[in-house]
């Protein structure tokens, strides 16, 4: 008899999650969160590679700016970012999920790239030489209030840092 009298409790208990308008990327993360968070998101093979490689890399940042406001993300936009990449990309495929797919494997430098506009919006950057085993704590610290690591990919960095390859595509 008593489990009848908490039935109504357990099966209102998963309705309460429909009533949280939160999101999960508003905030400020800790960076051992960030870490963990997607770490989650890899294959056993990419998880072993982040956390045991010390090979030197140049690291591509993509980060979800949606819930940044204007100010914090005129903070990141440096004179010659690219501003306008995901409008064009945007008109250019007419689909948003496209654009975006496409914004991603775009070469992109240490100015910085945004894709505003749409949901998500992103924010892409390179970074500098990093052993690949300090890379994800690298891109966690750089993360901002409102602001959520994506993705994250990378390329070998050559002897001459001058000539450093980004995905492929000679600066």
């Amino acid at each position: 008899m008593w489990f009848l009298r908490l039935l109504p409790a357990f099966l209102l208990l998963p309705a309460c999650s429909l009533f949280d308008d939160s999101d999960p990327r508003e905030g400020a993360e800790e960076q051992n969160v960030c870490i963990e968070r997607y770490i989650n998101t890899l294959n056993r093979q990419d998880r072993n590679l982040l956390i045991q490689s010390q090979d030197v890399v140049v690291p591509v940042f993509t980060y979800d700016v949606t819930k940044m406001d204007l100010e914090a993300m005129n903070a990141l936009m440096v004179e010659g970012s690219d501003q306008s990449a995901g409008i064009r990309l945007t008109q250019q495929f007419n689909e948003v999920s496209t654009a975006v797919a496409r914004f991603k494997a775009e070469p992109v430098d240490e100015k910085g790239a945004f894709f505003l506009g749409h949901d998500p919006a992103l924010y892409r950057v390179r970074g500098e030489a990093i052993q690949l085993d300090q890379l994800l704590a690298a891109a966690c610290e750089r993360q901002q209030a409102d602001m959520r690591l994506v993705d994250l990919t990378y390329e070998p960095a050559r002897a001459n840092a001058d000539n450093v390859e980004v995905e492929g595509t000679p600066e």
